[in-house]
């Protein structure tokens, strides 16, 4: 019943069938978009403490992505690197440093005690993974980095 008023409605039978499979046709290539893995770029292992929460000039810093930074510009520009910092291919220019406060907004938020220790300069131990797609880094992600 509903397929003959359908083709009461539009026409005979071959030319709803060639409708459908022009329509078809035409969303093709909204169906197969191709689909880039996401993939590790880098990861590196951090002491972030007292040194990592202020900048070059002593400011204290106001966010974790900022301490992210900072500790990268210590290790790579300054020379400061505790005992378990680990080093990593990616944030050893500037551009790049600069940003990991967004790279750090797009990915997986530290846990809020671990955050809580680094702001407060007691310190804490991280695991970053550098995450990408196509070469091209998009965010990271931040873990604790022992236990």
């Amino acid at each position: 019943m509903f397929r003959s008023s359908i083709v009461e409605t539009i026409g005979s039978e071959s030319l709803v069938k060639a409708r459908i499979a022009a329509l078809m046709i035409a969303l093709c290539p909204f169906l197969t978009t191709p689909v880039v893995a996401e993939e590790v770029i880098a990861e590196y292992l951090a002491w972030l403490d007292v040194r990592d929460t202020v900048n070059s000039k002593g400011v204290k810093l106001k966010s974790f992505g900022a301490v992210l930074a900072q500790d990268r510009a210590n290790f790579h520009r300054f020379g400061i690197r505790q005992e378990l910092d680990t080093d990593d291919a990616v944030f050893g220019s500037r551009d790049m440093r600069e940003k990991l406060p967004q790279l750090y907004k797009a990915g997986r938020s530290v846990d809020a005690y671990i955050r809580r220790d680094v702001m407060s300069g007691r310190g804490h131990y991280v695991f970053v993974r550098v995450m990408g797609q196509g070469g091209r880094v998009t965010h990271v992600d931040v873990h604790e980095g022992a236990g």
